[in-house]
């Protein structure tokens, strides 16, 4: 799917709009902030365009991925996460990426190649290393199964409490 980004300002908020091959308008928060999706023509100055983001910002109100938040784990910091949680763990990915994704936190691929979220930098150094844990362990268990989740409560008995706070701090909670 062929797409462009643009940067828009509304609300208070920094929106990233792709134009996309599409008849609809998306608006989603996802962990580098809020992204607007709209048909590939449609002008960022429509009438119909504005109503929708400001409708849509209004549901969303303090739900926001906090904007701008201050790096707390660089990307060699989490390169360095992986490789402790790698010998935890006991695999060896072959390859391990950093890079902007607003659909998820990380991946992995039946290769061994795991991918991280840079805005895993952003999040509470814990919660990163969920993700990281969390990825790895697919690397044994390529689903969220019964062995999944056995091996997360080996290797991070308190997993299920990250995940919650992950989910909070997506939803622009505070972390207490």
């Amino acid at each position: 799917m062929s797409q462009t980004q643009e940067i828009i300002n509304a609300g208070g908020h920094t929106i990233r709009v792709y134009r996309q091959r599409r008849r609809s308008i998306v608006m989603k928060t996802t962990p580098v902030g809020l992204v607007l999706f709209i048909p590939t023509r449609m002008s960022l100055r429509n009438e119909q365009l504005q109503a929708f983001v400001a409708d849509a910002l209004e549901q969303i109100g303090g739900r926001v991925v906090p904007e701008n938040a201050p790096e707390i784990t660089s990307t060699d910091e989490l390169r360095a996460l992986v490789k402790t949680w790698a010998q935890r763990i006991g695999v060896q990915p072959t390859r391990v990426s950093v890079r902007e994704m607003f659909r998820k936190w990380g991946s992995c691929s039946r290769k061994g190649s795991v991918s991280l979220n840079t805005a895993l930098c952003r999040v509470p150094r814990e919660l990163a290393e969920y993700v990281i844990c969390h990825e790895l362990v697919h690397l044994i268990e390529f689903n969220h199964g019964k062995g999944f989740k056995a091996l997360m409560n080996e290797h991070m008995p308190d997993w299920r409490v990250h995940e919650q706070a992950l989910s909070e701090w997506m939803a622009g909670g505070t972390l207490d």
